[in-house]
C-alpha cells in the first residue's frame, strides 16, 4: 500500500470513527435515552411507560388501552360516542410514581406548553405512596389532563377506572365550573354532589369490568349488586368484609399517615349502593343514558342530568330515604 493509499485510509477511518463518536453521542444525549419512559401512543396521545416494566407488559398496555377505556364503556353501553376531551397523556409506573417527573426530558419535550401548575402536579403525585385510590391502582388528575396507573397484569380495571373520572372532569359543561375553581367563585355543595355522581360512574364501571371478565358483560348487569354488593345492600362484600382489600388498603393508609384518605370505604360502598339502586329501580338502559350524558358532558346540571328520575335529590332520597350527598 503507497502512502497515497494509508492516507486515504487514515482518513476514512477518522471520518467513521468520528461519525460512530458523534451518533454515540446523539444517542446518549437524546431525550428518548435519558428519559425513565418509554414513549407510546394512544390515537396521538403520548403514553409514558416506565422502562422497568416488562416489555411485554408495556405493549400490552399501549396496544389494549383504548379498547380497555373507551372500547369497554361502548361494550358496557356506558358510552356510545367518543367524548370531544380525554386525558392529554397516560403514565403507566412500575409500583410507585417515584419515577415522574417535571424535568424528564422526553416528558418535557412532548408536553411542551402545558401549564406550570401540571409539573406541579408530577411532583405531587411522585413523593405520594398513597396517591392511588382505594378501589384500584390508578389516579386521574382533577381537570381530567392525565392518568397515573400502576401497571400490571390487572391493569385493565385500573386505567379504565381513572378513564373514567379524566373524561368526566375533561367534559364537565361550563356549570360545574364551580366544582372545580380555587377562587371566591368555588362552590363546596357542588363540589361534594359531582364528586359523588364522578365516582359512581367510575366505580360502576370498574366493577361491571370486573364482574364481566368472568360472567360476561349482559350478566354483569343483572348480577351487578349480588356481585358487588356492600354493607349498604345489607350484605358484606368487597366494601366491608374483613378481608377486603379495599378495606385493607385504607387501615395502611391510617396506620402510615394517622389520617384517612380523602375517599373511605363508607364513600365507595354508598356509590356502588347507588349505582346498584339505579340499576334497579330505573333498569339498565336509563343508567346508560345518565352515563352517556354525564362522561361526554351533555346536561346543564346534576338535576338536569337526573331529570327522568326527578332530578338528583329525589334519585338519591329515593335510594336511601333522604337527599344528603354522602362524603
Amino acid at each position: 500500500m503507497n502512502s497515497k493509499s494509508r492516507a486515504t485510509l487514515q482518513k476514512v477511518m477518522i471520518s467513521v470513527v468520528a461519525i460512530v463518536m458523534t451518533a454515540a453521542l446523539v444517542y446518549l444525549t437524546s431525550a428518548t435515552t435519558q428519559s425513565r419512559f418509554v414513549e407510546g401512543s394512544d390515537r396521538g396521545t403520548p403514553v409514558f411507560m416506565d422502562k422497568y416494566v416488562a416489555p411485554a407488559l408495556r405493549d400490552d398496555f399501549e396496544t389494549n388501552l383504548d379498547a380497555a377505556t373507551y372500547g369497554f364503556l361502548v361494550d358496557a353501553g356506558l358510552l356510545s360516542v367518543r367524548p370531544p376531551s380525554g386525558p392529554v397523556a397516560y403514565f403507566a409506573a412500575d409500583r410507585h410514581y417515584g419515577v415522574i417527573s417535571a424535568n424528564d426530558p422526553l416528558v418535557r419535550r412532548r408536553l411542551r406548553g402545558r401549564p406550570s401548575s401540571d409539573f406541579a402536579l408530577f411532583r405531587s403525585i411522585s413523593i405520594n405512596f398513597y396517591a392511588n385510590e382505594l378501589v384500584s391502582k390508578s389516579v386521574a388528575a382533577q381537570d381530567g389532563s392525565y392518568v397515573f396507573v400502576n401497571i400490571d397484569e390487572h391493569w385493565r380495571a385500573s386505567v379504565l377506572h381513572a378513564y373514567v373520572h379524566a373524561i368526566a372532569a375533561a367534559n364537565a359543561p361550563a356549570s360545574m365550573g364551580p366544582a372545580f375553581s380555587a377562587d371566591a367563585s368555588f362552590d363546596p355543595e357542588l363540589k361534594f354532589a359531582f364528586r359523588f355522581v364522578d365516582e359512581t360512574f367510575a366505580l360502576l364501571s370498574s366493577d361491571l369490568f370486573d364482574l364481566s371478565t368472568s360472567t360476561g358483560i349482559d350478566k354483569a348487569w343483572s348480577g351487578f349488586r349480588a356481585g358487588t354488593s356492600s354493607r349498604y345492600a345489607g350484605t358484606s362484600s368487597r366494601y366491608a368484609s374483613p378481608a377486603s382489600d379495599v378495606l385493607e388498603r385504607e387501615a395502611e393508609i391510617v396506620m402510615a399517615t394517622y389520617d384517612m384518605p380523602q375517599k373511605t370505604v363508607e364513600f365507595y360502598a354508598a356509590c356502588n349502593a347507588y349505582a346498584a339502586s339505579l340499576i334497579e329501580k330505573n333498569g339498565k338502559d336509563a343508567v346508560c343514558q345518565i352515563a352517556r350524558r354525564f362522561l361526554t358532558g351533555s346536561y346543564a346540571s346534576l338535576d338536569d342530568l337526573f331529570s327522568a328520575m326527578g332530578g338528583l335529590s329525589i334519585a338519591i332520597e329515593t335510594w336511601k330515604g333522604d337527599a344528603t350527598i354522602p362524603r
